[in-house]
């Protein structure tokens, strides 16, 4: 994979470079014309030839445009391509785990959520940064919600083969992931103008207005003709003027609020717009593409089409900050046109826009998965069981680990009330295997392929109680932020999707005594309830409750002292810890022990 996205990021480069020249040479040349046009039109005057004048005049103009419109379609091409550049260059900082630039998702992130803290799902060096393509925000919105909540074994199933579908495709999901990054900008927001779109209509109910746009215009063009032949006198189109200028006082306030709404909004429908084009153009068949792809349209019409008609039309609108757009404002009332047929076009498609964006949204968040599948060919769709109750995994890894340096576990794990009572020494991976299985676990769940060789999960709902701290405002000890954690877990547990919970050296805030104590009586309890899952801790003792109770099995990580040095496996062992090294790390760092 390294290869290929560095051959790609090589040949975008290229490509950008000479689109670079391109775009400088025709900036050169705009501005040569127009020396070169001035130069003439003088040499022009000073012969006193009207025509060449009038020529050169034509022609410059002409060539202008020609030049202004090359220089932008060369711009958005240059644009593009860079995004392009871009995609591939992020592809190889996730092969090499270098996340610190890319999209974090931090605004994600909900304290209270079931996992997103313990198994590091957005933030800094999260899962959200690994699996993520997305490039707009309902993209980002759709992701954040998959990677936060299990979806149904039917959903599962449609995103896996959406995800093969899709996996191969790499030019085409570079270019919708390219799209929503090369039109998009810092400001841009599309909530002002699904607000807008939600809006009744004002001008487009009332007849004045409706006939305004004819009648108007059209008394000014009579004035403007009969004035300048001489039937009437010089000052009616100014009064014309005068009256259009009456006409477009009352809509002021409206046409400003709808410049206000719409104006950064349009730079990201452009971005929608060249991302539904090229779904529209792409063949798929898998049901769940072929749904989403079927809501991209409306009375028959592609999307694309439709939102390149409100571009064209709040384009135009937004040019009510140029002077020469006003000017003709006074004789045309051009606010009041531009915004009729922002209302006829609002009142057409304002039931289809929100469907069209959810839409976009899932297609992108399905173009993640397949990009994530690309580039980690090892990985696995897992089985997802319709009986309750069940993981079970061999040579699973942390997907966020060095492949060539992370240490893979098999693991089977089944029936309600288990708990897998997990011992071991410091640093020797309880905490990682911990999250192994939790990140495992909801990409599973969220129809992704899983770091794994083989896997089989049932629907379940992940509770984690890892990382509780203290909070000095709040006045809360961390042993208090366990328990209130742990009270959460056992108020979340219900009856309809069994709870997969993880615990990390539960009670570690208070003293040995009560902490056996009170891990206990907690082992008991989460026995009996519609849940199953894994507790780490250092008190070897609780391994002897596997006798008292049903479910309840011990496994450890093991670790070896060689020469003064700690060897560590990282391999999950059945039964309890045997070896520690705490006093030995301890002496490593130049702490004298006294037998």
């Amino acid at each position: 994979m390294e290869k290929l996205f560095k051959e790609r990021a090589e040949q975008f480069e290229h490509s950008l470079n000479d689109l670079k020249k391109r775009s400088l040479s025709l900036a050169w040349l705009r501005v040569s014309s127009f020396f070169a046009a001035i130069i003439l039109i003088t040499l022009f005057a000073n012969a006193k030839i009207t025509e060449g004048i009038t020529a050169t005049v034509i022609g410059f103009i002409l060539l202008f445009f020609y030049l202004l419109k090359k220089h932008v379609a060369v711009k958005k091409q240059l644009d593009f391509t860079e995004a392009l550049l871009k995609v591939n260059e992020e592809e190889l900082q996730r092969l090499e785990m270098k996340l610190s630039t890319l999209d974090d998702g931090a605004e994600f992130i909900n304290p209270l959520h079931e996992y997103h803290i313990d198994l590091d799902v957005f933030g800094r060096h999260s899962i959200f940064q690994l699996i993520n393509r997305a490039s707009t925000a309902f993209g980002r919105e759709t992701m954040a919600k998959w990677l936060s909540t299990p979806a149904d074994q039917e959903e599962i199933l449609l995103r896996q083969e959406a995800t093969k579908e899709i996996a191969p495709l790499i030019d085409w999901r570079q270019n919708i992931q390219a799209s929503g990054r090369a039109f998009n900008e810092e400001k841009a927001n599309i909530e002002p103008l699904l607000s807008w779109i939600k809006e009744p209509n004002i001008l487009l109910t009332k007849t004045f207005y409706r006939l305004a746009i004819f009648i108007f215009p059209l008394l000014s063009l009579t004035c403007i003709v009969l004035s300048s032949i001489g039937i009437a006198p010089i000052g009616l189109p100014i009064l014309a003027v005068f009256i259009n200028i009456g006409v477009l006082a009352t809509v002021l306030k409206y046409a400003s609020e709808v410049y206000q709404k719409t104006v950064f909004s349009n730079k990201i429908l452009k971005a929608y717009e060249s991302q539904i084009a090229w779904i529209e153009k792409q063949e798929l068949t898998s049901p769940l593409m072929k749904d989403l792809k079927g809501k991209l349209k409306t009375d028959g019409k592609d999307a694309s089409v439709v939102i390149n008609q409100l571009q064209f039309i709040l384009d135009n609108l937004h040019n009510r900050a140029n002077m020469m757009y006003q000017i003709f404002n006074t004789l045309f009332i051009l606010d009041v046109y531009w915004l009729i047929q922002a209302e006829k076009w609002r009142q057409k498609t304002k039931e289809d826009v929100q469907s069209w964006f959810e839409a976009i949204g899932e297609i992108e968040a399905v173009n993640s998965l397949g990009a994530f599948y690309f580039s980690n060919p090892t990985a696995v769709f897992p089985t997802i069981e319709t009986d309750p109750f069940i993981i079970k995994a061999t040579q699973m890894g942390h997907p966020m680990l060095n492949a060539k340096k992370r240490v893979s576990n098999d693991f089977d794990f089944s029936g309600k009330g288990g708990i897998c009572l997990i011992t071991g020494s410091n640093m020797s991976g309880k905490s990682t295997f911990l999250r192994t299985v939790g990140v495992n676990s909801i990409m599973a769940l969220m129809g992704a392929p899983v770091c794994a060789e083989s896997m089989n999960i049932s629907k379940l709902q992940v509770f984690t109680s890892m990382r509780t701290q203290d909070d000095l405002e709040e006045s809360v000890s961390s042993f208090y932020a366990e328990l209130k954690r742990l009270k959460q877990l056992l108020g979340s547990i219900n009856t309809e999707i069994p709870t997969l919970f993880m615990i990390d050296e539960v009670l570690k805030g208070t003293n040995s005594e009560d902490r056996h104590t009170g891990a206990i009586a907690l082992i008991r309890q989460l026995n009996k309830s519609y849940a199953f899952g894994f507790v780490s801790t250092h008190d070897l003792t609780l391994g002897k409750i596997t006798t008292e109770l049903h479910g309840i099995k011990n496994y450890s990580f093991n670790s070896v002292i060689e020469n003064d040095d700690i060897i560590f496996d990282y391999t999950l062992t059945p039964g309890l810890c045997k070896s520690f090294n705490a006093t030995k790390l301890m002496q490593k760092m130049g702490i004298e022990i006294i037998d």
